[in-house]
């Protein structure tokens, strides 16, 4: 049996990659409610009171299934995570660049983690540099991530090298530009997402910013999603 190890793994990543397409149609959601409800907020604001009264309460109606559907996605990110780091560990037994994809995962963990501190201390450091720091650590995480995703599709490609696949090998050469080129658009717009929240700007642009960067997200999610059910197929029957 040829790569049973790589199989097993590429199958809990291909899982993973599935929760998490649904977790960013989730956010997609969670971010066109937000969107209406900071709308609906900020045009009550210059309202008359009684307009401004239902449009408060619009802003709120919005902003409550947002929330629920934020702690949703959290969820299935965390489900995710999971799985992919599971997926990883056994496929880096059978190919070594999947190691690479386990050291950047382990950086984005210690990015998610130093938010976190930081958003407790926040009372002691201050607002203004917990944000700071916050704002880095985030996009630090993306960026593990863009670098963990890369590493992946690498692995398969050597994967498929050793197959002998030239067809495997010649799509992951082109998906991975392609899925490459959408996280980095990705992440320039969660960046300047964060900046206009950082500088005060009106929360509605950078919610739009945030929300392209989720559909971007998607679209590269998918790409992958498919290359990974090939991927998966590959090593299926190379281990029959």
């Amino acid at each position: 049996m040829k790569y049973p190890n790589a199989y097993s793994g590429v199958k809990k990543i291909f899982a993973a990659e599935i929760l998490s397409v649904i977790g960013v149609v989730v956010l997609i959601v969670s971010g066109v409610l937000g969107l209406l409800s900071a709308a609906a907020g900020i045009a009550a604001q210059s309202a008359d009171t009684e307009t401004a009264s239902g449009l408060y309460g619009a802003a709120v109606g919005f902003g409550i299934p947002s929330l629920i559907l934020m702690l949703g996605f959290g969820v299935l990110t965390v489900v995710a995570f999971i799985l992919q780091i599971v997926g990883v560990t056994r496929a880096s037994k059978d190919e070594r660049t999947f190691k690479n994809a386990l050291f950047f995962i382990l950086v984005g963990v210690i990015a998610m983690v130093t938010e976190q501190i930081v958003y407790f201390l926040s009372g002691v450091i201050g607002q203004t540099g917990a944000d700071l720091v916050n704002s880095i650590c985030t996009n630090l995480w993306r960026a593990s991530t863009i670098l963990v995703t890369y590493y992946i599709i690498a692995g398969v490609i050597a994967l498929a090298v050793k197959i002998g696949n030239e067809k495997i090998e010649k799509q992951g050469k082109t998906i991975v530009t392609l899925i490459m080129i959408c996280l980095v658009l990705s992440l320039v717009a969660s960046v300047t997402s964060n900046v206009f929240v950082q500088n005060g700007t009106n929360e509605v642009i950078a919610s739009v910013l945030a929300l392209a960067s989720a559909i971007i997200d998607l679209i590269a999610y998918i790409i992958y999603l498919v290359f990974l059910g090939r991927a998966k197929k590959m090593l299926r029957e190379a281990t029959e």
